[in-house]
């Protein structure tokens, strides 16, 4: 089948040139990936359940990688915010508990976790992961499994680190870190039972994360 124009609907079909029994996943205007047998998952815009597959041929990475994936994560994001808590640390030091350094030291604070929301949102939105997931071969990919992300999905996907930046005022920070939390621990839950091993993340942004091809 020869596509002339995006008119096509999203779907899975057999492209002109491809060994017969194959199909290519055309997501409206172009083709996606290599050719794949055909199987029952092979319909336009279905995900079988336990196949460990997208529709689009993409393989959905193992929730324990991923796991491991966000370890390396965390160790980078207080790499990068170290330098912002160490000067907090020297400030309240320095001036003893009497806090006339208050506004310093929230400010520096601030700062650290600007930093640390703009490399998950940046990396997220030009390298469709963080250092974790690029060391480990993953990609958070879209739901037709094209990458990267792009704006605006970059920074939907990266809303939870987003709204940390909150955590670093006083009170408001104490709720923030609560609802983060809360997000972190259902999404764990998402990760083993969901057969897509989508996070709460995954499912506001509608991304998948999957192995590179």
């Amino acid at each position: 089948m020869t596509m002339s124009d995006a008119a096509q609907p999203p779907g899975w079909y057999a492209a002109e040139g491809d060994p017969p029994g194959t199909v290519r996943w055309w997501d409206g205007g172009k083709w996606v990936g290599g050719p794949q047998q055909q199987g029952p998952q092979q319909q336009a815009g279905y995900v079988a359940p336990g196949t460990g597959a997208l529709a689009n041929g993409r393989e959905l990475a193992d929730p324990w990688l991923r796991i491991a994936a966000k370890v390396i994560d965390a160790i980078v994001g207080a790499l990068i915010t170290l330098p912002f808590g160490a000067a907090v640390f020297v400030s309240a030091f320095r001036n003893g508990a009497d806090g006339t350094d208050v506004e310093v030291n929230v400010g520096l604070a601030l700062v650290g976790a600007i930093v640390g929301a703009a490399y998950y949102t940046l990396m997220n939105t030009y390298l469709s992961g963080t250092v974790g997931k690029l060391l480990l071969g993953l990609r958070i990919v879209k739901h037709d499994g094209t990458e990267p992300l792009g704006i605006p999905d970059g920074p939907k996907r990266s809303l939870v680190h987003i709204a940390g930046i909150l955590s670093a005022v006083p009170i408001i920070g104490l709720l923030v870190s609560a609802v983060t939390g809360v997000i972190g621990l259902v999404s764990l839950v998402f990760l083993f039972t969901d057969p897509e091993h989508r996070t709460v993340m995954d499912r506001y942004a509608d991304t998948y994360v999957v192995k590179k091809q």
